[in-house]
């Protein structure tokens, strides 16, 4: 067998099969919350940012809204005061990675590292997650492993906006979140990364999408009540 093809093999068993199982068979993972009347849940991927989280909290507080936050531990060590703000707002912080790294090209000691590190910065500031999102919701065997391993509750998403896209503007990300959403959703928006100043155009459509969604009798929900606790 050529060792192409032998490669080939390792990665569907490494990646692709965890993969699948992960997003469409897995029943520990989260898509959506238990419908009950019309409640939705609103995370954040990537941050804290210190250009546009703080902002973002300012909207979420004079909305009177909870959101959870799966953070980055890189970030989180550059910017604890936001981290700080996050949890004394009463928002619910989760786990997205140390960095922002897919799954299916990392290896073993790589995403050992990446868990304990990000771990480790959140733990010193006592602060201890339960929730875990993994980059572009992917796996691998290994993270897998870890997620079991660390008690992770594994959170994706049910409605997404691609507000990270350079393609994508306010109006878009505005009408995704009035005319898509549903009961139970899980909506994914980003704090951070993405294309130059992605996450101002998120916030500019939440200031008029999240007072619609008031209006239309949405309640904002965090996914567990007790996913991030001071310890």
């Amino acid at each position: 067998m050529k060792m192409d093809t032998v490669l080939f093999y390792l990665f569907v068993v490494y990646s692709i099969i965890p993969n699948i199982y992960f997003r469409y068979f897995s029943k520990c993972v989260l898509k959506k919350i238990p419908v009950e009347g019309k409640r939705i849940a609103v995370t954040f991927d990537d941050g804290p940012d210190p250009r546009y989280t703080p902002q973002l909290l300012d909207l979420l507080k004079k909305y009177r809204i909870r959101a959870t936050f799966f953070v980055l531990g890189e970030k989180v060590k550059a910017n604890p005061d936001i981290i700080e703000r996050i949890v004394r707002e009463g928002h619910v912080i989760g786990l997205h990675a140390n960095k922002h790294i897919g799954a299916p090209i990392r290896s073993y000691k790589a995403m050992k590292k990446d868990f304990h590190d990000s771990i480790e910065v959140l733990r010193g500031m006592g602060i201890t997650v339960n929730l875990y999102r993994p980059p572009w919701g992917l796996v691998n065997i290994v993270s897998s492993k870890f997620i079991h391993e660390y008690d992770f509750k594994p959170v994706l998403w049910s409605l997404h906006a691609s507000d990270w896209s350079k393609y994508v503007d306010e109006e878009y990300i505005e009408k995704t979140l009035l005319n898509k959403v549903r009961p139970g959703d899980i909506v994914l928006l980003h704090d951070g990364r993405g294309a130059k100043d992605a996450p101002q155009r998120t916030i500019n459509a939440l200031e008029i999408a999240l007072p619609e969604l008031q209006k239309m009798g949405y309640e904002f929900v965090v996914p567990e009540h007790d996913s991030a606790v001071r310890v």
